[in-house]
């Protein structure tokens, strides 16, 4: 009966500590499965000795990594890794210059976007709220942020 126990244990462990490796994010399941280990070796070593103990302890961190070896060999990290780039620059402002006039692609509550020389580009109002569709022109730029204010056609 113990030795079931101990070896769901073992496997428990495994799969806890895998599914932390490979799935989900955080700490809990790998946190379990390290407990579950612990347990685990705990009980081999009261019950089966210190050489048993030692050669479990051996045998679950081989195990461990034979696991970590064979998932990353396998393509399980493609799997789940991000391959894209992002082209995005912080605080570059596109060739906008006061007095370009285009219209807004979203609302401005007091910030939105604008549609201006075929670019989208972030904007903020000078208070007021400007709804979608509406022409607006580019009044300031100051501290890489683009005011604008609504004009009428």
């Amino acid at each position: 009966m113990m030795t079931a126990l101990i070896i769901a244990l073992i496997v428990l462990g495994l799969v806890l500590i895998l599914l932390e490796l490979f799935v989900t994010p955080g700490f809990v399941t790998g946190l379990l499965g390290g407990i579950a280990w612990f347990y685990a070796l705990y009980k081999i070593y009261k019950v089966y000795g210190t050489i048993s103990g030692h050669l479990a302890l051996a045998g679950l961190i081989l195990l461990l990594v034979a696991c970590i070896v064979i998932a990353v060999k396998s393509g399980v990290w493609d799997k789940v890794s991000l391959h894209s780039n992002v082209e995005g620059r912080v605080n570059d402002l596109p060739d906008i210059k006061v007095g370009d006039t285009g219209y807004t692609s979203s609302a401005l509550r007091p910030m939105g976007r604008m549609i201006v020389n075929n670019q989208s580009i972030e904007i903020t109002s000078m208070g007021e709220l400007v709804d979608t569709g509406a022409f607006v022109e580019v009044i300031k730029i100051e501290n890489n942020k683009i005011y604008v204010k609504q004009i009428s056609l």
